[in-house]
């Protein structure tokens, strides 16, 4: 049997006292499965990925990562999260595409910045380096996003609507990649 990656159970989360986001969620993810979660717009999926990654609390079950209880995990290196609407958040920033990927870098693990450029996509990747975020197009953003949670070769991948921004070639490409 492979490794247990994710073990979730009986997860609650609650924004407003009495009103849950989500209620009772359970799974678990093994090494080399993919899970999709799907769902209408605030059914809660962006909020179990946010408790995976910590950035919410649980009202009530537990998370396990790699075998850990979340309040002990300490190797966030191993988790690459691409977060939703982040572009509405970062396109304004003047700093470069290069500047992101190396402040993304845990030395002795990450890849080279061009490395990780290619294989999102970027055919010219030292190009792309020099640019702002505020000068990318949004299927562009959203690649250096997941450069950004590729660049240390983590183990699982939190992906929050990746393909958005992306054309239609670009998410054929991007589910070629993960799969």
């Amino acid at each position: 049997m492979t490794e247990v990656v994710v073990r979730v159970r009986d997860l609650s989360v609650s924004y407003v006292r009495g009103s849950y986001a989500v209620k009772g969620v359970s799974f678990e993810v093994h090494r080399g499965e993919l899970l999709y979660v799907l769902g209408p717009n605030g059914a809660g999926k962006s909020t179990i990925l946010k408790a995976l990654i910590g950035a919410v609390k649980p009202s009530s079950g537990t998370i396990e990562l790699f075998g850990t209880p979340i309040e002990r995990f300490r190797e966030w290196w191993r988790i690459g999260y691409v977060p939703q609407n982040a572009q509405a958040q970062l396109s304004r920033t003047p700093v470069s595409v290069e500047e992101v990927l190396r402040a993304s870098r845990i030395p002795g693990r990450a890849m080279e910045a061009e490395e990780v450029l290619r294989l999102v996509g970027f055919a010219e990747p030292v190009e792309v380096l020099r640019r702002p975020l505020f000068q990318l197009s949004g299927g562009q953003f959203q690649r250096v996003l997941l450069a950004m949670a590729l660049i240390n070769a983590p183990e699982l991948l939190l992906l929050d609507e990746p393909t958005a921004y992306i054309d239609v070639t670009g998410v054929s490409e991007f589910i070629r990649l993960v799969n």
